[in-house]
């Protein structure tokens, strides 16, 4: 499957976690744990390796864990690592509540580990595909959909709100500012579905519990005593496209008058402990409508111009250049003391008057190749949309990787899987049926 850190000072903490993170995989899935127990370490792993995922021991100042968080916020475009955090105490769980600007999956207390971690394990193996990985050259599928049953558990809800939050931030379709409001509005909406709409819980038993400091999840748990509540689940789906994403949810609960909800921004209400879902929903959203019956809500979230995006920190001080479709980007036989970092748009590669790809920011970089091998260029690319290009000279990029030599493997990755796309390419033709007339 993957490989996953363990940051911790705790060797028990490290003991629970992987066995935690097993149970929740089939045995036929292979994946292996790092236990890492010092600072260094774990900062070399986070730079070297670029993990998709990575577990961190909040409790464990040894590793010191918000120094790690500060570095993954301060490039999150090359660490773009998911986050299961782990921590001993309330006071940590909301610190990490409140750092927004984290790739956090969830938040797990010690207690927690053998029940909440097998099933967050398990939600992001079926969800690979919004764990995004860096992986330089993938073929990511124009429209990604899928369609979950989600339990009633709200540590799931979090999950899925902050796994999609990350996904659509780290592959340029929302804004930090966006991601932030994404996941509050996903995570409120599914929220609600669990706990108004499949548990029953009223706004008034909700209040209370709170005002008492209570654990909702408490209330959700005795809901679930019932058989047929217990029964009950959120159907989630989503639609991510080029330029939005859609999204629906609907629980089996028997609905709520969503025309009634009180304004939690009126003078009389704005001391309201919860209830904010809906206006925010409205707020950082797009055609957000609800049925009849009040327990399915539909609505879009806009994907942000590109210029607005993550950037490389080591290309962020260099001006794009805007360029307008059918623009020559590179000719063929020019001399390559300069590569493209592809910002937008799609690129047409031609060897004398043959399209043989198309790239796009997926791709990353243009003309990489000739570049390092320090050949005249071999195709000519033409932009086939409108789009923005960095372009970097070699001095430029030598300077950036001594500051941060990480990107030299970067490239490197870049250049190896190139390659292994055009070999799996070639083995594909060579082996296809021969058709016969």
């Amino acid at each position: 499957m993957f490989t996953i850190p363990l940051i911790s000072c705790n060797r028990r903490r490290i003991t629970d976690v992987e066995r935690a993170i097993r149970k929740g995989l089939y045995p036929s899935d292979t994946v292996q744990t790092v236990p890492i127990d010092t600072f260094d370490e774990a900062l070399d792993y986070l730079n070297m390796e670029m993990p998709d995922l990575a577990c961190i021991d909040f409790s464990s100042d040894g590793v010191r864990p918000y120094e790690l968080l500060d570095t993954v916020i301060g490039d999150p475009w090359l660490l773009h690592a998911g986050i299961i955090a782990f921590c001993d105490s309330r006071v940590e769980e909301q610190r990490l509540d409140e750092m927004k600007k984290a790739n956090i999956i969830d938040v797990i207390s010690s207690e927690e580990i053998e029940e909440i971690l097998p099933k967050i394990m398990g939600i992001i193996k079926s969800n690979r595909q919004i764990l995004f990985q860096r992986v330089i050259g993938m073929d990511i599928p124009t429209n990604i959909s899928a369609a979950i049953q989600l339990e009633n558990d709200l540590h799931a809800a979090s999950c899925y709100a902050n796994l999609l939050a990350n996904f659509l931030y780290t592959t340029n379709k929302i804004d930090r500012d966006g991601k932030t409001g994404f996941a509050v509005v996903m995570h409120e909406l599914l929220t609600n579905a669990i706990e108004h709409g499949n548990c029953g819980i009223t706004y008034d038993e909700k209040t209370r519990e709170l005002e008492k400091g209570g654990d909702i999840q408490r209330l959700i748990r005795e809901r679930c005593s019932d058989p047929v509540i217990a029964k009950r689940r959120v159907l989630f789906e989503y639609t991510i496209t080029g330029d939005s994403s859609q999204f629906r949810i609907a629980d089996q609960g028997s609905g709520f008058d969503w025309r009634a909800v009180p304004d939690p921004t009126s003078k009389d209400n704005c001391l309201m402990s919860h209830g904010r879902g809906i206006l925010m929903a409205r707020a950082f959203t797009k055609s957000l409508s609800f049925n009849d019956r009040g327990n399915m809500v539909e609505f879009e979230v806009e994907h942000t111009l590109p210029e607005h995006c993550i950037m490389p920190g080591i290309f962020r001080d260099i001006e794009p250049t805007i360029v307008a479709a059918g623009d020559v980007i590179l000719r063929e036989g020019d001399i390559s003391d300069f590569i493209f970092y592809i910002v937008s748009g799609r690129f047409e590669i031609l060897v004398g008057e043959h399209t043989v790809s198309t790239l796009s920011e997926e791709d990353i970089f243009l003309g990489e190749m000739s570049f390092l091998l320090e050949h005249r260029r071999t195709a000519t690319v033409l932009a086939k949309t409108a789009g923005r290009l960095i372009r970097v000279s070699k001095r430029e990029f030598v300077e950036a990787i001594k500051k941060k030599p990480h990107y030299a493997l970067l490239l490197a990755r870049l250049l190896a899987q190139r390659i292994e796309r055009i070999n799996i390419a070639h083995m594909e033709r060579a082996t296809a049926p021969v058709q016969r007339p």
